[in-house]
């Protein structure tokens, strides 16, 4: 390849991630979710609790669905600006995002759970929003938030990236070089 192709293809992937990028930033009215407005007490608090699990929810669509390992790697690159611009702002909004991120990835990384995934990672939503021992309800509606945002999102990436399409006939392990 020469080197304007790469810069035009390294150009069309840095325009994919920010397109992916801006629906997983997209502020969401917390006035849409009001049984977490009720659970919490504070709209700072449901916003900012909301904003962290589309990012978190954002970055593991990224590296669990995308059609390369890079896509992940190119998402998180272009997110770390955005949360070290907050950090600079508000040190503490940076280390909430930080330990939060922890809590989701460990949640994920939780095995032998009676728990789902998706309800592991509305546990971590309602934790950081203050809220450890939810009803049932609550789970419930949250787990659902959960899931839902995860197939926005997971949309958003293959109308960014494409989807997967791969001949019936044929293998996916018969396809590598």
């Amino acid at each position: 390849m020469s080197i304007w192709t790469d810069w035009q293809a390294a150009r069309v992937r840095r325009q994919r991630v920010e397109l992916y990028l801006n629906q997983v930033l997209r502020d969401v009215a917390t006035t849409g979710l009001p049984w977490l407005l009720a659970a919490v007490g504070s709209e700072k608090v449901a916003q900012r609790e909301i904003a962290f699990a589309r990012r978190a929810i954002g970055l593991i669509v990224a590296e669990r669905d995308a059609l390369d390992d890079q896509t992940a790697a190119d998402v998180s690159h272009q997110l770390a600006p955005v949360v070290s611009a907050e950090a600079r702002r508000d040190p503490e909004t940076g280390r909430l995002w930080a330990e939060r991120w922890r809590a989701y990835t460990a949640a994920l990384a939780a095995r032998g759970s009676q728990e789902t995934p998706v309800m592991r990672l509305a546990n971590v939503l309602l934790d950081g929003a203050g809220v450890p021992n939810p009803s049932p309800e609550l789970l419930q509606q949250t787990t659902r938030y959960v899931q839902e945002t995860r197939v926005a999102l997971n949309e958003s990436l293959r109308t960014a990236f494409g989807a997967a399409s791969l001949p019936e006939d044929v293998r996916p392990s018969a396809l590598r070089g």
